[in-house]
């Protein structure tokens, strides 16, 4: 629920580099977010098939999606992001081998079904990213159009998508940023911010977030010098305004706040206040309608809006790793 801590352990993957024949552990980057990202798409949209599986570890149902390297590595060029062969099979493989934990921070206290004294219980779901990865990989396929593949999505990924409680944003859009930090921030911004509209800046209602919200929850590294992030994210404001994500006019106003210094001011925090484009507002609207036509016409699908006790309202605030772009409600799955 809203205000609810949650821990996230991530264990990387170990896999074998293909020169040397030695295993590594690897940690995802910005290919791989690319990478899962694009395949949501090919899923969502039913560019691929796929179908409904048993979940072992939650005994529900889980989101396969069965689909061709080819087909995975032209998506991704389209938007502006070429990889080479090699490189997504790599990724695909660091994707099923990182391992991630979630829990809630505080334990809860439960009142027992026998109606003895509470007990105390952790709420935790751990699993890979993509999991029950198998494929069938032509040799000398030098385009992958012989190379097939079937990922299956974190159940959390799949509670949310089989939910609907995914708003839909442009991916085309938004995948086609190139810093991960764009990509990030016009992601967040689209998910929280559902009450956008046009010209904010006009009475300065816009999409607020501060820097330390920022390094917190994108995880980045705080910087010897603040004054450096804060650099960082203009870059990023600066691509989403190119992109259109931000108005032309008037893309952000900042706030910074400074401490006392000798020399230079030195920047202790800093906020700033978002203002979408036309054309990203129009899509937050129409995204809204479609999402409120789309839970009416199938009844919230409550069958599958609850996978473990202490998450489901954590599974519609999805992170980084597992948001869902752009429409759920157009998907069709069957058994």
């Amino acid at each position: 629920m809203r205000g609810t801590k949650y821990l996230a352990e991530i264990l990387p993957a170990q896999i074998k580099d293909a020169t040397t024949g030695r295993e590594r552990l690897v940690f995802p980057g910005s290919r791989e977010e690319l990478v899962e990202r694009a395949l949501r798409f090919i899923a969502v949209q039913q560019i691929a098939k796929t179908k409904l599986t048993p979940d072992l570890q939650t005994g529900r149902q889980a989101l396969t999606v069965f689909f061709s390297l080819s087909m995975l590595r032209r998506h991704l060029e389209e938007l502006g992001h070429g990889f080479k062969l090699s490189e997504i099979k790599e990724a695909l493989d660091i994707l099923s081998g990182t391992m991630i934990e979630l829990s809630r921070v505080e334990e809860d206290q439960l009142e027992s079904k026998n109606g003895r004294l509470p007990s105390r219980r952790r709420h935790f779901i751990k699993a890979t990213i993509l999991s029950n990865y198998a494929g069938a990989f032509e040799q000398g396929d030098a385009n992958g159009e012989q190379s097939y593949a079937a990922m299956t999505f974190h159940p959390l990924a799949s509670q949310a998508i089989l939910g609907l409680a995914y708003f839909p944003i442009n991916h085309t859009r938004v995948s086609s940023l190139k810093r991960p930090l764009s990509r990030w921030l016009a992601s967040r911004m689209s998910h929280n911010y559902r009450q956008a509209k046009r010209n904010g800046f006009v009475d300065k209602s816009g999409y607020h977030i501060s820097i330390k919200t920022i390094l917190d929850e994108r995880g980045l590294p705080r910087e010897a010098r603040l004054r450096a992030n804060v650099e960082s994210v203009r870059t990023a404001l600066t691509e989403m305004k190119a992109r259109r994500i931000l108005a032309e006019m008037m893309a952000y106003d900042e706030q910074l706040i400074h401490a006392p210094s000798k020399r230079r001011p030195k920047i202790v925090d800093a906020i700033w206040t978002l203002y979408p484009s036309p054309e990203f507002v129009e899509e937050i609207v129409n995204g809204n309608k479609e999402m409120s036509t789309a839970r009416t016409r199938d009844g919230g699908k409550k069958g599958e809006s609850k996978l473990l006790q202490g998450f489901q309202e954590e599974a519609s605030r999805a992170t980084p790793l597992t948001r869902i772009e752009p429409l759920g409600a157009q998907i069709n799955l069957s058994q």
